[in-house]
């Protein structure tokens, strides 16, 4: 099946769930069952739809800089944390926005993926933030098209954001 960049969000979940389940089953395997979904963006609700994040192991951070999928309550408090640290205009335009919404994060929370929920042209866009040095927002359009070069870069064993795909035994990481 070989999907253009429009399809849906479940085809391209399905579509990263079906190579993980054959080249990484343990970082399938920590995807977490999914849970009620109101109150979120459609991207977000379309996630959460499919699962509640991944369970905090090695095989649930397949995602870039070892981030793993957060579960909606996660994502939550990851946002009211980073939130609490903007104390002004500066902070909020340069380092994390009020209207991001993490969705992924690595171990400690210091980098993540988030979409943005705010008015405008980048809604709904993904980007990526490091505590170091703020968010780079508009990364991609979508989630969806998050998901489908990601697994475009997985299928085709190429770097993706300048990581590259290596599998650890049944785990999915990248370097």
């Amino acid at each position: 099946m070989n999907m253009t960049r429009s399809g849906s969000f479940e085809e391209a979940w399905t579509r990263l769930t079906e190579w993980l389940a054959v080249m990484a089953p343990e970082s399938l395997a920590a995807v977490r069952p999914a849970v009620a979904t109101e109150g979120l963006s459609l991207e977000l609700s379309e996630l959460y739809a499919q699962c509640d994040g991944t369970l905090p192991t090695e095989a649930g951070r397949f995602l870039l800089s070892g981030c793993g999928l957060l579960g909606r309550d996660e994502a939550l408090a990851l946002r009211a944390r980073l939130v609490s640290l903007v104390d002004g205009p500066d902070v909020e335009a340069n380092w994390w926005r009020l209207d991001w919404v993490p969705w992924a994060a690595n171990r400690d929370g210091a980098s993540c993926l988030f979409v943005d929920s705010g008015p405008g042209p980048g809604r709904g866009s993904v980007g990526y933030f490091f505590q170091e040095t703020g968010g780079e927002a508009q990364l991609w359009p979508s989630l969806t098209v998050f998901l489908v070069a990601m697994t475009e870069a997985l299928e085709e064993g190429t770097p993706f954001f300048g990581e590259a795909p290596v599998l650890h035994g049944g785990a999915l990481g990248w370097d």
